[in-house]
């Protein structure tokens, strides 16, 4: 897109005349610039309002041969100009309107002088009339009047000092008793304040000595029952889950599922321990104590015999000798390495070494008491704590009792003892006159539970019916007598009892602790009424000597004013005296010091009219120079758009060019001079110029001898105010007229006329009043200005298109 004219920047076409390259309307910007620059009275700050064309005026013409990236580049270029020549015009619009202020201001400074000066002699005339008017009071004071009306002014104040001073003392004596009686309350209310708190300390104090002797004479702990609460077997899959000791059965049932014969009945899961509420003695089962043998073996015990009991049987006995009996037989067991068998006299047990080891323990003769049957059950490994032991030996004894058909029941067998009517084969006695004794222990090195089961038979059936067992009083041999002492109870399941705290030694220590809270409290309360109260009675003392100051204070005043009036009467009769001697000059005396008061009214006025007239003056001062600073300002920010629009031209006429040379490339080389040869020379031409400088006047050229081409020659506008008016004469092309300011480019030097005539002309310039002073003679320098000037455009007329 081209245009010829916009806003403040004239692009000036170049023509192409066989071989030389011509630039419409450079000569006569040249002339009508020279002719601004000798023009005398130019006004220095004042700004060209340049003539903007309308868009309908404006020679606008796509480049026919552009493609769409080289026309949406020419596009965005002419816009970037369009705005930079927008910026400018509101720049020069902004100056010129603060250049009128400026004017304003300027022009106003004069009358603003002007009011100064007469409100200078105005003043100074009332000042040398309120001098003359003092001189006519001087002149006309009688002898010694002058002296007794001072005197009697002087008491006059004098009393009436002293008079404001027994008022002031008047009033801070009654303030002072208010204050003391303000702080004697507040002391009353404290005082009240602070017995209370100290009751209130002292009954805490109470209160917390009786919680502290409730908490000592409560036991810290108490025996708590639980009920038990026995679980019955659950089904060979799924069992009962023990998790307390009150949840330990104290019976063997029969779980009657179905499973009697299952070899695996040590991994049935009737029941489940669980440690959730365990709270019994922990163990290390592959080294338990004697103890807690005894223990487990009064749990079997238990088991065994109520089994016994469902089947209408005696109970079996365990005393500490069963035990001990018990115990020898697992250290005959270690001793031989036997571990998964049962122990068998005769087999893997010599005779010797089990009346050694068990009834000789007791004593030497056991005659009447025979060894009968062994049961063996085998911990799991896992078992920590005594209740996880006991279901353990629950276990087995279950499976024993209930699942052992695979065992043709021989476990339960040896636990009933087989009586008559019970079960069908028996390989025992079962005479009712029998007693059946139980030894029970745990040989740690295999896990394994050895229940060892005697008896004793005083029968006459003994010996084909002959009964030759001694027996003592009590009907039993002397070896059964001794497995009678010292008997063990079987474990019944009656709850657990356990050691908790005293909760009501939780509720007496809470309360003590309450009670201490409460006290620390009340100590505190106190000591923060203590202070208060002591603070309170401080005040009320000072209030208190506040007031006997005051007290002292407006006595004094009032001794000070009966001697003021006193001094005051005696004043105004020497006045009085004095006035009726001198009656006849006192009129006149009088009448000059009234026109001294009304005179020194009016030079107080006009003084105040004078320092007004002189802030008016000094404001006017100040905003001249803000407006320079802000035409300053607009100049310098002109200058940088000034620059952005050469720029921003550059590339549109770069943008331009390129396009134009799609049509140059179709041109035919030929021999005449006069016609374009090819596009790469003119390419070259463009880009790469003999002349140092590369501008926005480096010529491309057209398809054609008189064609219009669109790079022009970049001219924008100056600061200073070079009107000229110029006719662009173009080749059958219409011209309008521009008033532009003119810059000219070349050899990257840019030579306005304004520094022309700023080296030509001899200009004083007011910035004040915008007054400007020229003579209308060229200097040497100036005559240099324009031959340079001329030099540079006769070098842009002598390009030529190689």
């Amino acid at each position: 897109m081209r245009k010829d004219y916009h806003d403040s920047k004239s692009h000036y076409k170049m023509y192409k005349a066989g071989k030389n390259w011509l630039f419409a309307g450079i000569g006569v910007i040249t002339l009508v610039s020279t002719i601004a620059m000798t023009t005398p009275n130019a006004h220095a700050a004042e700004l060209n309002n340049d003539t903007n064309l309308s868009s309908t005026q404006k020679d606008e013409q796509k480049v026919t041969s552009a493609t769409p990236a080289q026309q949406a580049a020419i596009d965005d270029a002419q816009k970037d100009v369009d705005q930079d020549n927008a910026d400018i015009t509101q720049n020069q619009k902004n100056t010129a309107d603060e250049q009128a202020n400026h004017d304003t201001l300027t022009d106003q400074t004069a009358g603003k002088q002007s009011d100064v000066d007469q409100a200078q002699a105005d003043a100074d005339k009332a000042n040398d009339q309120v001098d003359k008017d003092k001189s006519a009071v001087d002149d006309a004071v009688p002898t010694d009047y002058q002296d007794k009306e001072d005197a009697e002014q002087q008491a006059q104040n004098n009393t009436d000092k002293t008079q404001d001073a027994v008022n002031q003392a008047t009033t801070d004596k009654n303030q002072a008793q208010k204050d003391v009686a303000n702080a004697s309350d507040k002391a009353d209310q404290a005082k009240t304040a602070k017995d209370d708190a100290a009751k209130n300390k002292t009954d805490a104090q109470d209160q917390a000595d009786a919680a502290k002797n409730k908490v000592d004479n409560t036991n810290k702990t108490t025996k708590v029952h639980h009920d038990a609460t026995p679980v019955k077997p659950g089904t060979y899959d799924k069992g009962n889950v023990i998790d307390s000791e009150a949840s330990l059965p104290d019976t063997l049932l029969d779980p009657k599922d179905g499973h009697t014969n299952d070899y695996g009945y040590y991994d049935s899961s009737w029941y489940i321990y669980d440690s959730k509420n365990d709270k019994s003695q922990k163990i290390n089962i592959n080294n338990l104590t004697q103890d807690q043998i005894n223990e487990l073996s009064q749990y079997a015990l238990g088991l065994i015999n109520s089994l016994r009991e469902q089947y209408g049987l005696s109970p079996m006995i365990m005393s500490d000798n069963t035990q001990k009996m018990a115990a020898g037989d697992i250290a005959i067991r270690n001793k031989n390495g036997i571990t998964d068998e049962h122990s068998l006299i005769g087999n893997n047990i010599s005779q010797s070494d089990w009346n050694k080891y068990t009834f000789d323990s007791i004593a030497e003769n056991h005659t009447g008491t025979f060894y009968a049957a062994q049961n063996m059950g085998f911990f799991f490994g896992n078992e920590d704590t005594m209740l996880a032991a006991k279901v353990s030996v629950l276990k087995i004894l279950t499976a024993m009792a209930f699942d052992d058909v695979i065992q043709e029941n021989g476990h339960r067998h040896s636990m009933l003892m087989n009586p008559d009517g019970i079960e069908e084969s028996s390989d025992y006695y079962n005479d009712g006159d029998v007693t059946y004794y139980l030894g029970y222990g745990v040989q740690t090195s295999s896990g394994t539970n050895i229940f060892d089961f005697w008896r004793e038979n005083n029968a006459a059936i003994w010996n084909d019916g002959t009964n030759d067992v001694p027996t003592n009083s009590d009907g039993h041999s002397s070896f059964a007598s001794e497995l009678l002492k010292h008997q063990k109870t079987g474990y019944t399941n009656n709850g657990t009892d356990t050691i908790e705290t005293n909760p009501a030694y939780t509720n007496a220590v809470n309360d003590y602790n309450q009670a201490l809270s409460q006290l620390t409290s009340a100590n505190k309360a106190y000591n923060q009424a203590n202070d208060a109260y002591n603070n309170a009675t401080n005040n009320l003392n000072d209030a208190k000597t506040n007031l006997a100051n005051a007290t002292t204070k407006l006595e004094t005043a009032k001794s000070n004013l009966n001697d003021a009036k006193t001094k005051l009467a005696d004043a105004k009769q020497a006045l009085a005296d004095v006035t009726a001697q001198y009656a006849d000059q006192l009129a006149a005396y009088n009448q000059a010091k009234a026109t001294l008061k009304n005179d020194q009214a009016k030079a107080k006025q006009l003084n105040q009219d004078l320092a007004n007239a002189k802030k008016a003056l000094a404001d006017n001062q100040s905003s001249i120079a803000t407006s320079e600073a802000k035409i300053a300002q607009l100049q310098d920010q002109l200058k940088d758009l000034q620059a952005k629009l050469a720029k921003d031209e550059k590339n549109l006429a770069d943008a331009k060019a390129a396009a134009e040379n799609n049509d140059n490339s179709d041109d035919t080389n030929t021999s005449d001079d006069d016609t374009n040869t090819n596009n790469s020379e003119d390419t070259s031409d463009t880009n790469n110029n003999s002349d140092s400088n590369n501008h926005s006047d480096d010529v491309v050229p057209s398809q054609s001898d008189t064609k219009v081409l669109n790079n022009t020659v970049d001219i924008t506008e100056n600061t200073q105010n070079n009107n000229v008016e110029n006719t662009a004469v173009t080749n059958n092309t219409k011209s309008s007229p521009v008033t532009q300011n003119v810059v000219y480019k070349t050899n990257n030097q840019t030579v306005t006329p304004a520094q022309v005539a700023a080296s030509t002309f001899n200009q004083g310039q007011l910035p004040q009043t915008g007054e400007s002073q020229q003579n209308g003679k060229m200097s040497i320098i100036g005559l240099i200005g324009l031959a340079l000037s001329s030099l540079g455009l006769a070098k842009l007329f002598g390009r030529k298109h190689v």
